[in-house]
């Protein structure tokens, strides 16, 4: 164990989403702090209303305003000022910040704290794949925030990556060295793999539909009206969020959000098959925890998706998923128990062998290790 201290910043719901790693990671230091972001001025009640309000009408769309609201210079700057400013103010001093995400740096200027990134999207992936993710009201607000971006990445002493295509973004879109980019992948809400049986034939299908349109909602429903002419006992279910469906389609439960983990335990064993045709999901949880049970999934060629599910092993990667390719491996998969046994060995095995936090703390770990055994180098003035 390093008898380092590691203090991780972030947004508060990240770091929250992020604890099995944080787990992890505490086997390979003596001590890791916390400094979740608190509210800036203008994120209270009144005064977000307020400039939500003003960007809707600017922009015309409550979507595009929300958008504006978490990704535009200004934020990004007061975010990362005040993060600096509680850094320098705490009774220890961290031998190493670990950063969650891009909404903001953990130090405006340059620091001799060194720190690391851990990333799942960049802006520029958003403006290709996902462009509702990425608004900005003109070109020089957007080269305003790509330039925090650049900044922050440049500054950093490595970029941990959950996905090889965010390499790819760093290199290209934002002139990183190849060099301090490390893909390590992610993980589900679990410490440890499931270790229990698992068993098919429910023909249960389940989707996680939280961000319905995103996910590939419409694929969904479109191709589960074909699985279910071919296999009439067929059952999908739709977790999330509570969806304005047809209430006599055939087939389909919504149960909406599910915070039990008992209930989401009993959903994973009943079923069959997981599918995520999505337009856009950087590096969705949703898969691996899916696969720590055993089960198969089909998704789409994007974002991370591939580097996940290994195609025709541990489930199905569809290059340009429409409703009647996503059904035909439906049908296909859950008409071949054998497939469907096979796959699920190999996804559990997947999850044992590469994608869960332990061994992603390890390779974090290492790398921390190489940056702290090098000299640290002065502090240097602001604004340089």
């Amino acid at each position: 164990m390093q008898n380092k201290t590691v203090l991780v910043t972030g947004e508060p719901i990240f770091l929250k989403r992020h604890e099995f790693l944080f787990r992890a990671m505490s086997q390979h230091f003596e001590n890791i702090n916390f400094l979740p972001r608190d509210k800036e001025w203008y994120e209270y009640t009144l005064p977000r209303i307020l400039i939500k309000a003003l960007y809707t009408i600017r922009t015309g769309s409550l979507s595009k305003a929300n958008a504006y609201f978490q990704k535009n210079k200004i934020a990004f700057i007061l975010k990362s000022q005040r993060t600096e400013q509680q850094i320098k103010q705490m009774q220890f001093r961290p031998d190493i910040v670990f950063h969650i995400f891009g909404t903001y740096s953990p130090f405006l200027h340059k620091s001799d704290i060194p720190y690391v990134i851990y990333l799942d999207y960049t802006v520029a992936l958003a403006e290709k794949k996902w462009s509702g993710w990425a608004y900005f009201i003109n070109a020089q607000q957007r080269e305003n925030w790509v330039e925090c971006e650049r900044r922050t990445y440049t500054l950093a002493q490595h970029i941990f990556c959950m996905s090889s295509i965010v390499k790819k973004s760093l290199i290209q879109d934002y002139s990183i060295e190849p060099e301090k980019i490390t893909v390590v992948g992610s993980s589900g809400d679990f410490q440890l793999p499931y270790v229990g049986e698992k068993q098919f034939g429910s023909q249960q299908i389940l989707f996680n539909g939280s961000d319905f349109k995103r996910k590939g909602g419409d694929l969904v429903i479109a191709a589960f009206k074909k699985v279910k002419q071919a296999i009439p006992s067929a059952k999908l279910i739709i977790i999330g969020k509570k969806l304005p469906l047809n209430e006599n389609e055939d087939g389909i439960e919504n149960p909406g959000h599910v915070s039990s983990r008992a209930d989401i335990h009993n959903l994973f064993l009943n079923t069959d098959l997981v599918i995520a045709p999505a337009y856009c999901d950087p590096f969705p949880t949703f898969l691996m925890e899916a696969m720590n049970y055993g089960i198969p999934c089909i998704v789409s060629a994007n974002d991370g998706m591939p580097e996940i599910v290994t195609d025709k092993e541990t489930g199905i990667v569809i290059s340009e998923p429409t409703a009647d390719v996503l059904a035909n491996h439906i049908i296909d998969l859950l008409n071949n128990p054998l497939l469907l046994t096979s796959m699920s060995h190999a996804a559990r095995d997947k999850i044992k062998n590469k994608l869960n936090w332990n061994k992603i703390a390890e390779q974090i770990a290492k790398q921390i290790a190489e940056i702290l055994s090098e000299k640290v180098p002065a502090t240097l003035s602001k604004g340089n």
